[in-house]
């Protein structure tokens, strides 16, 4: 299995850091938030640390971020109309990471 250059791995931390860092705010508020940097620091440095993108991989990224803002402000939305109680913060920087990994995740197995 290559590290490098391997976006299943990268989307898959991501996807891990937006859940880990959703629990760990909970836990333990705002420091939650650099607890759950960890994982999406470990994997960005093993999969792009050295790594040039092709076309198809760039193509991937900049689908799944278009993705992830339209995703995230829809959610944001949501949660500022809907749900008043919950903390807007923590939800917001969880889900960055958890949609993103799914939506990356999803354009890679498309593609």
């Amino acid at each position: 299995m290559k590290l490098k250059g391997n976006y299943y791995l990268l989307f898959s931390s991501q996807l891990l850091t937006g859940i880990v860092t959703y629990f760990a705010c909970i836990q333990f508020g705002i420091s939650g938030v650099a607890i759950g940097f960890i994982p999406f620091l470990i994997g960005m440095l093993v999969v792009q640390l050295g790594h040039i993108p092709d076309e198809r991989e760039m193509d991937i990224m900049h689908k799944s971020n278009s993705y992830v803002s339209i995703i995230v402000a829809t959610l944001m939305a949501i949660v500022y109309l809907f749900f008043p109680e919950l903390n807007w913060f923590f939800i917001f920087v969880a889900s960055i990471s958890l949609v993103r990994g799914i939506a990356g995740l999803i354009l890679c197995a498309v593609k």
